[in-house]
């Protein structure tokens, strides 16, 4: 058995050590770290472990994973997002909070949101003229967030886009920073950087707390959706949840909820435009199975590529890029002794690239998830959704809308980069291209003559 603290720091700066180089070349850090199953850097004088194997990353999320809790990071800078919510709460409180949530993502439940995805998308494109640029990064977002809206609060959150991006682009920069932070400020502290997230948080708060009031206002029955639940929750003593304790969770399903599938469905349109072969076969794909009609449900066995397009680019840039654990108790992971109150991140992008699991990691290559192709891939490799008891809840939701969404947008238009096609990814709390997604629309004839 190894200690983990007998392995030496990667090379970094006096005093602060990696810390710069996590602020501003995360993924580069990343990289690094990836040449070692497990490695270590300094952020300031607190030593940080980087799992970059599966089979350590196995070992920490799904078979010690009761042995670890959110890293202090995330406690620390994101509850005053997140609150205590799904992503943030622990052992017990949830297990129950999961287990309270988890018929909305039931399968039954997923299918019957098909068509709503299917419409949104179909709707989103039908704006679109023959020839317009736009910021397919936004256009993503506004989608997504009217899907998770309407699916699982049964409410139109279409005139909220601008104001739910901004304020998160902020809260999700402001959450980075304090991190990556020799001496973080409290919020309270009224420096400029906390007044503007102060500012975020209150708008986000406006759009939740105005949807759960317009529900009790209504005294609307169980409508099947997720707000129904939290409103009709009942804890041991028979009490209700109250407004701050809903919003919490309603908060964490609607950011991670639209921000990771947006940006996985920007990075997959990224990839078709640099790789002309994809595009043609996905298009072929979707034209032989809808022939024009708006997808269902029932379609998406017909449509493998258009999926596996979606899995790779999740893999290339997976939305979430890293995931932070702190040590409860002293551990044994893998063949690593980890010591109680020990940081350890398990690096998912440095993973992703790493040729031992993915031959010609940074080739677009959609067949890898073909056939029996994903079956190759070694276990805890390729984790878009995390693993283990908290791999994330809504994983099914998002491989069916971005593969629906894929299929209706690529039957009805072809996107082209409108400049630069060197598009960087920016990584902020998940992984969005840098600088948004401008691409130029074509409108595709055939789609219109198979419909006629």
């Amino acid at each position: 058995m190894r200690s983990a603290a007998n392995l030496r720091p990667i090379s970094g700066l006096p005093l602060v050590g990696n810390l710069f180089e996590f602020r501003s070349d995360r993924l580069g850090l990343q990289r690094r770290l990836a040449e070692r199953d497990l490695g270590v850097f300094r952020m300031g004088p607190v030593r940080v472990y980087m799992a970059s194997s599966a089979e350590l990353a196995h070992a920490i999320l799904v078979e010690n994973a009761g042995a670890f809790i959110k890293s202090k990071g995330l406690h620390v800078f994101a509850r005053p997002l997140l609150g205590d919510g799904l992503l943030t709460s622990e052992h017990e409180k949830h297990t129950r909070q999961r287990k309270l949530l988890a018929p909305a993502f039931s399968h039954k439940r997923i299918a019957a949101y098909a068509d709503v995805m299917a419409a949104h998308a179909e709707r989103a494109q039908d704006g679109w003229a023959d020839g317009e640029e736009r910021d397919l990064a936004e256009e993503m977002m506004q989608l997504t967030l009217a899907i998770v809206g309407r699916t699982l609060f049964d409410a139109d959150v279409t005139g909220d886009a601008r104001v739910v991006a901004d304020a998160l682009t902020e809260a999700m920069r402001y959450l980075i920073t304090s991190i990556s932070s020799m001496l973080p400020l409290p919020l309270s502290v009224p420096t400029g950087r906390n007044r503007r997230m102060r500012r975020a948080l209150a708008a986000l708060d406006g759009v939740i707390y105005r949807i759960i009031a317009e529900r009790r206002a209504a005294g609307s029955p169980d409508r099947g959706d997720v707000l129904s639940m939290l409103l009709s929750a009942r804890d041991d003593d028979g009490g209700a949840m109250d407004d701050r304790q809903i919003r919490d969770e309603a908060m964490t399903l609607i950011l991670a909820g639209h921000e990771t599938t947006a940006n996985a469905l920007a990075w997959s349109f990224y990839l078709l435009t640099q790789h002309p072969t994809a595009y043609a076969r996905l298009e072929a794909e979707v034209d032989a199975a809808l022939a024009g009609r708006t997808p269902r449900m029932d379609d998406l066995p017909r449509l493998p590529y258009t999926l596996a397009v979606l899995k790779e680019a999740m893999r290339l840039y997976p939305p979430a890029y890293l995931v932070g654990r702190q040590a409860e108790r002293d551990v044994e992971v893998a063949g690593h002794s980890l010591r109680r109150g020990d940081i350890v991140m398990v690096n998912i992008f440095g993973m992703h690239h790493r040729p031992e699991y993915f031959a010609d990691p940074e080739r677009f290559a959609p067949e890898r998830f073909l056939g029996d192709g994903e079956k190759a891939i070694p276990r805890g490799a390729y984790m878009p959704f995390g693993a283990g008891p908290r791999i994330c809840i809504g994983n099914h939701f998002a491989l069916m809308e971005g593969q629906l969404i894929l299929a209706a947008l690529a039957q009805r238009v072809r996107f082209a980069l409108a400049r630069d096609p060197r598009i960087e990814p920016e990584p902020l709390v998940t992984l969005r291209p840098r600088g948004g997604l401008p691409v130029r629309i074509t409108r595709r004839a055939s789609a219109t003559a198979q419909a006629s």
